[in-house]
């Protein structure tokens, strides 16, 4: 990863590379203010060359006998329109730039005459790392990454320890990112349930969170009927892997409990998928990449409460051995559904994990989970289908999305659509049809939470880059991470 480092500079300006924040209002102006020189400079390309739209960059290079070698401008977009994720997607694309040019280092001032110093400095920071992210270990020729080195410039003194505070914090958090990309983008031959289990299990011994994993017999014996019938299929038994940071040093036994759907491979089962982009459903994973990588995060910032990750993982094959429509599935908490669909999988093995997770007495139970077509449907890929049963906590979970800029979309959970899940032989049919696919599928897991405070994140259309994305600088093509920013910064808060 890049290094950074906070400086004292009272002009906002340092020898060799200095990438300048621009507002696009009318000529586009500096976001600080700037020595006479560098403004002329400046003004000779803004609203001309460089417009200083959101993630448009422009290099000048100075030809002056002191002070800086080149400026790259970099558009923040319009100021009544600035976000936190404007920092994000302005400095991530002038990071990949100064790669792109083989630059090493580079200085930058912070602006913060909106939001706060700590606030603008990590977002800054998450941009930077973020963009340079690849996923090349399967590539024979590999690119190596030229940028190593950022300075972010401070006017005030004062100001060094909590910019350094927050730089350290965005750069735990990003590990914890780039974590959930990986596990994300590995393919399924190198990345099915036991493999996952044991790579989620290096991850906890290095970052210091325990993990436990229930295997095949286990599972039966806990009556994980859910998570047993979909791995049915696969010479890949499923898991469950249970993940737990505690930082209160036992004083508090109730933890949050954040579960994951992890599909290792996803082809529908019986039920099986069309062949066109079946390729993408190693990012059916997604969900339970997501718990690993704020577990990792959470374990390195170390805030005082109690976390428990619950990946239910599995891999969704056809076979003699897999599970049909027309089955009937017992769930640990007792309750049953009739099977009308084997590829509305992910329900069934959160179903089990999420009885589990209530077994714990939670503050708050949150699922991250690829779960159904109609998300994309309804959201489209710009935002995270958000259902709950409890008011405060989604309240919550929308504050931290609008700082960290995974964005959520709040949808009914109204008791009619239950109309769509009864059946006549079991409690529950596992698919109410095509109509509100995205909510019949939340009221299905919504029987399994009782009345404990419990989000649920349909993340289908925000796990990976899709055709409809949007191009945000800090996610390259695959896996995005998403969930991960958005639950620490929950976490965090709740630790405050």
């Amino acid at each position: 990863m890049i290094d950074f480092t906070v400086k004292v500079s009272r002009t906002g300006i340092e020898e060799g590379v200095n990438i300048i924040p621009m507002y696009e209002d009318g000529v586009p102006q500096p976001a600080i203010t700037l020595p006479e020189n560098i403004t002329k400079l400046i003004e000779k390309v803004a609203g001309r060359d460089f417009k200083g739209k959101l993630e448009e960059v422009y290099s000048i290079p100075t030809m002056l006998d002191k002070g800086p070698e080149r400026i790259v401008l970099t558009g923040l977009g319009r100021r009544d329109e600035l976000e936190l994720d404007s920092f994000r997607r302005a400095y991530g694309r002038a990071a990949i730039r100064l790669d792109e040019a083989m630059t090493e280092s580079a200085s930058s001032p912070i602006v913060s005459d909106v939001f706060d110093l700590g606030s603008v400095s990590q977002s800054i920071v998450e941009g930077i790392i973020l963009s340079m992210y690849r996923f090349d270990r399967y590539k024979s020729e590999r690119k190596e990454q030229k940028l190593k080195h950022v300075t972010l410039l401070v006017r005030d003194e004062s100001a060094l320890g909590k910019v350094e505070e927050s730089i350290e914090e965005a750069g735990r958090i990003c590990r914890g990112a780039y974590t959930a990309r990986d596990l994300t983008n590995m393919p399924s031959v190198d990345c099915y349930p036991e493999k996952f289990a044991e790579i989620v299990y290096e991850v906890g011994r290095k970052a210091g969170f325990n993990v436990r994993i229930y295997r095949i017999n286990e599972l039966e014996r806990m009556s994980m009927g859910g998570i047993v019938a979909v791995g049915s299929g696969s010479i890949h038994k499923p898991v469950l892997i249970e993940l737990e940071y505690d930082g209160t040093g036992g004083r508090d036994g109730s933890p949050y409990v954040i579960v994951g759907k992890a599909v290792t491979f996803d082809s529908g089962g019986i039920s099986i998928k069309p062949s066109e982009k079946m390729e993408e459903m190693k990012y059916d994973k997604a969900g339970g990449a997501a718990v690993v990588g704020v577990l990792e995060a959470v374990a390195s910032l170390k805030p005082p409460i109690k976390v428990v990750g619950l990946i239910p993982c599995v891999e969704n094959l056809p076979s003699g051995t897999a599970f049909r429509p027309g089955d009937i599935i017992k769930f640990r908490n007792g309750k049953t559904a009739e099977i009308i669909s084997t590829d509305a999988e992910g329900r069934l093995i959160l179903a089990d994990a999420l009885s589990y997770a209530v077994e714990k007495n939670p503050k708050a139970v949150i699922d991250l989970a690829t779960l159904t077509g109609a998300c994309i449907i309804a959201l489209g890929t710009h935002a995270s289908g958000l259902f709950t049963n409890n008011q405060e906590l989604a309240e919550k979970i929308k504050k931290s999305a609008e700082r960290t800029g995974e964005r959520v979309w709040q949808l009914p959970l109204w008791k009619q659509y239950g109309e769509q899940l009864k059946s006549d032989v079991a409690d529950l049919k596992n698919s109410g049809g095509r109509p509100a696919g995205a909510i019949t599928a939340a009221l299905f897991l919504s029987e399994f939470v009782g009345d404990k405070p419990w989000v649920h994140l349909d993340i289908a259309g925000t796990a990976y880059m899709q055709e409809a994305s949007e191009q945000k600088s800090y996610t390259p093509r695959g896996a995005t991470g998403v969930g991960v920013r958005l639950i620490v910064d929950y976490l965090i808060h709740e630790a405050q």
